[in-house]
């Protein structure tokens, strides 16, 4: 089988309107956002707000109901050209159940020309799976590190991980996210990762895109999360919150205003525009970013 000819150059993913409803549902309403080689993006969303659809459409395993997207310059075209260059790793892996982990990777291996072997082993080896174990009856923490292996050893520019460290204990998590995730990316891999626990990623990430009611809310550099902060202050007498002002969670109880916004410069501005008889800003973390921006907007 020849491989497909993907595009070197370009961004990894483009995405123009994408659509996709389910029953009269609409999942995914006009998403469009691209990827530069090389990045490495968190998809923050809360269940159900479409991040597996994205993904899949993505891979060419969903078509969208209109919009379009490109794959390492590839047009989805149900051929699975797009799957063969993209590794996967699944929020919930299935595999035969009547193979052994060995035979699920020979399985792979003739079906990914660029499959590397040695890197097939040795991820058994750091992972600690034994290729003589069975499928059927594995935990989920094994049939995610098998879905690893999967996806890794084909050694694809491009990675598509949801959920990735789900059914995972600690120490293998942190294996995965700080050191095979860094490595690949120090490879210059690209990566789009769904996960509920963003913060363990925010040392690799590049950017946060907040799917919401079937589109992009926002997307914020990860740079810029990192500066959030919470702000309280008070109001002077007659003075109002500054209109327009780009903050998050605002709360008001008379003229006492507490709000978070995103960046510096915001509190900054908040605090130069005369409003307030003081102001206090204090960091709000990753974490806390993250949980805010899950909520929304008020």
């Amino acid at each position: 089988m020849n491989p497909p000819v993907a595009k070197p150059d370009g961004p990894a993913v483009e995405m123009t309107g994408l659509r996709r409803s389910f029953g009269g549902k609409q999942v995914l309403d006009g998403v469009s956002a691209s990827i530069g080689r090389g990045r490495v993006v968190g998809l923050l969303g809360r269940n159900g707000e479409g991040k597996t659809t994205l993904l899949r459409i993505l891979l060419d395993m969903l078509a969208a109901d209109s919009g379009e997207c490109r794959v390492l310059g590839l047009r989805p075209d149900g051929s699975g050209k797009i799957r063969a260059c993209v590794g996967y790793v699944p929020e919930r892996p299935a595999f035969h159940p009547f193979m052994r982990i060995g035979e699920v990777l020979s399985l792979r291996a003739a079906l990914f020309p660029s499959w590397d072997a040695g890197r097939a082993k040795t991820l058994c080896g750091r992972l600690g799976l034994d290729p003589a174990s069975p499928v059927r009856g594995a935990s989920k923490g094994t049939l995610g590190k098998l879905a690893w292996i999967c996806a890794a050893a084909p050694a694809p520019s491009l990675f598509f991980l949801d959920e990735p460290t789900s059914g995972l204990d600690a120490l293998v998590r942190e294996d995965l996210l700080d050191n095979l995730v860094g490595e690949l990316h120090s490879e210059g891999k690209t990566f789009l990762i769904t996960n509920h626990r963003m913060e363990e990623l925010a040392g690799l990430l590049d950017e946060v895109w907040v799917l919401s009611e079937g589109a992009l809310q926002g997307i914020y550099p990860m740079e810029g999360l990192r500066r959030a902060r919470r702000v309280v202050g008070r109001l002077k007498e007659g003075s109002r919150m500054p209109e327009g002002a780009p903050v998050l969670d605002l709360h008001m109880n008379g003229r006492v205003v507490e709000c978070a916004v995103l960046e510096e410069d915001v509190a900054r501005m908040l605090g130069e525009s005369g409003a307030f008889e003081g102001l206090d800003a204090t960091p709000l973390g990753v974490e806390g970013a993250f949980k805010l921006l899950l909520r929304g907007k008020p």
